[in-house]
């Protein structure tokens, strides 16, 4: 199966934030991005993506970043 760049690494995103799940900890987008391989600035776009089909929330302020919905 073939599959797109874009849901490579949404794919890469998604798992990103749920090893981090259960920690109930944010992430913010420039560690998934380090972590995953994904330039920050197509993350970014990414991440809107998935948090207006509620697949991820974000949290704003010092604390922030993202986690899974």
């Amino acid at each position: 199966m073939k599959l797109s760049v874009k849901s490579d690494y949404a794919t890469r995103a998604v798992l990103s934030l749920a090893r981090r799940y259960a920690q109930g900890t944010t992430t913010r987008s420039e560690e998934i991005a380090s972590e995953s391989g994904i330039p920050p600035n197509y993350l970014t776009q990414i991440l809107l993506e998935l948090k207006s089909q509620e697949i991820v929330r974000s949290v704003r302020g010092k604390q922030g970043g993202y986690t899974l919905a």
